[in-house]
């Protein structure tokens, strides 16, 4: 008993941080600031915040080369410059 028992804690523990290191799979979507209203922009901001702070988290665990996290990181940063530029051009058309 003792031993299935520490045998699967260990497993637990080998497995656990594998397990919450994943890719962020659905990047989402930028909506188009013409035709967006408040709540969409919120929402899609909340959104996007989240998926930042995810592929972040990824790729402080991933174990990839410095090369293809910082090639990473630039396509991150590219994609939240993207909205940020949504977002100022949605509150430029409604103000």
């Amino acid at each position: 008993m003792k031993k299935s028992l520490f045998a699967a804690i260990a497993l637990t523990v080998v497995a656990a941080p594998s397990l919450a290191c994943e890719m962020p799979q659905n990047k989402p979507a930028i909506p188009d600031p013409a035709t967006a209203v408040t709540a969409q922009m919120v929402k899609s901001n909340n959104e996007v915040k989240a998926y930042v702070k995810a592929t972040e988290e990824y790729l402080a665990c991933s174990g990839l080369s410095s090369a293809d996290v910082r090639k990473a990181e630039d396509e991150l940063r590219a994609y939240a410059d993207a909205f940020n530029k949504t977002i100022r051009e949605f509150k430029k058309l409604n103000s």
